[in-house]
């Protein structure tokens, strides 16, 4: 973590930046010395995280309002940066929420909602500063998506499946930008305690939680060393086990898990 300044420095952009594993990144790259722009939507919650760093005289912390399911998000991010005449060498993918339930039982709106955020704007943002970092031969990239999207995941459905996709986005990247300078990293967090939890549904569990604090240590430990880093022992149980499991009987375990999870009665 010590190089990671000199490395990937001086400039980060963290998208979901107000809470959970989103602030831990800013408060740690901030430490280290990053300026970094600040994404999310509670504009407060920014602005506080703007007076710490400079009350630590860390790194500038720049909040940027911006809610990234919105399509023209990403351009108002990009303008932000451009008019502070910076260029983003360390890019964070962090926003997204999830949201459980049966798939009518869900808002479309809901549903969709996390399409944008937990894959669109993942693309949309990368596609804006990865040719930048590319030109100058230098930059990173980390896309977080979450141990689910290993796993086929009923009453989930479309959370793990969007964390599948930026699975597979951030895998794919890291093989596109072998030799170019810039590396990809892609992080699968399990139970981590975040806001995550309220808001998606989950009830807590006894299971042994990360936090947001270790999921980011994880991930800048293993940046420019690995393609994915999975962050906990007992994640790492799940996600390399669910390789070796027949598709379909890893999706009854799934269904039998979840329906513990959300206390739904057996079928008649």
């Amino acid at each position: 973590m010590r190089d990671t300044y000199a490395t990937y420095g001086p400039v980060a952009l963290v998208t979901g930046a107000s809470s959970g594993i989103g602030e831990s990144f800013t408060k740690q790259l901030s430490e280290l010395g990053f300026t970094v722009f600040a994404v999310a939507r509670r504009i407060e919650r920014l602005e506080a995280l703007r007076e710490l760093a400079v009350a630590e005289d860390r790194g500038e912390v720049i909040p940027i309002a911006a809610d990234l399911q919105d399509p023209k998000a990403a351009e108002i991010v990009l303008e932000a940066v451009t008019a502070r005449g910076l260029t983003v060498s360390l890019l964070v993918n962090n926003a997204g929420f999830g949201r459980l339930g049966n798939l009518e039982s869900v808002p479309r709106e809901a549903a969709l909602g996390m399409v944008d955020l937990n894959c669109r704007a993942v693309v949309d943002l990368t596609c804006r500063f990865l040719p930048g970092m590319k030109e100058r031969k230098r930059g990173g990239v980390i896309v977080v998506s979450s141990v689910v999207g290993t796993i086929p995941t009923p009453w989930f459905a479309v959370y793990s499946a969007t964390k599948a996709f930026d699975l597979y986005f951030g895998e794919a990247l890291y093989a596109e930008c072998k030799g170019s300078g810039v590396d990809v990293l892609t992080v699968l967090p399990g139970l981590t305690r975040t806001e995550f939890q309220a808001g998606s549904g989950m009830r807590d569990y006894h299971s042994p939680y990360r936090s947001a604090e270790q999921v980011v240590q994880s991930a800048l430990k293993a940046l420019g060393k690995k393609p994915i880093v999975v962050d906990g022992l007992f994640n790492k149980l799940i996600s390399h086990g669910s390789r070796f499991l027949p598709r379909g009987l890893l999706l009854s375990v799934a269904r039998f898990v979840m329906r513990k999870e959300l206390r739904l009665e057996a079928p008649k």
